[in-house]
């Protein structure tokens, strides 16, 4: 390594020269603190971004998780009741598969408000973002409920 090379070098310098030991000291100390305040950044940057990746995993499964319920609220709020007795048995059969996916998407939602909720605990930086994010979410899937 680098960083190790030069140390060594500059010990050999002071052990066998008189000549500047004082300067090449002060050298290798700046050396040794640059080094670790560029681990620590690292570190920190690393750390910081980890957190971020989790909170937009977090956020794209909201996004997904309200796409469907907008779509199923549009579905839903249609007026068509059927007209005959093959499309009411029809409409009937696609609200009992809505029924399914709903208590498979309710399921979601309890998950990815665990996530959040998570997130908020772990990640201060992001916080109120994932607050913000939690209670838009939780309105629109409460105004959404199947009984």
């Amino acid at each position: 390594m680098l960083f190790q090379a030069v140390q060594e070098t500059g010990a050999m310098l002071i052990s066998e020269s008189d000549i500047n030991t004082a300067d090449i000291q002060n050298r290798l100390e700046q050396l040794a603190q640059s080094w670790e305040e560029l681990k620590n950044m690292a570190e920190n940057r690393g750390q910081m971004l980890e957190e971020s990746h989790a909170y937009q995993q977090f956020s794209a499964n909201v996004d997904d998780e309200e796409a469907w319920i907008a779509e199923k609220q549009r579905l839903l709020s249609g007026g068509d009741l059927g007209d005959t007795m093959a499309t009411v048995q029809g409409l009937l059969k696609k609200h009992e598969v809505f029924e399914t996916d709903f208590h498979v998407h309710r399921d979601r939602c309890k998950e990815v408000q665990k996530e959040g909720e998570k997130l908020m605990h772990e990640v201060n930086q992001l916080a109120r973002i994932v607050m913000a994010t939690l209670s838009i979410s939780d309105t629109h899937f409460d105004a959404f409920e199947v009984p």
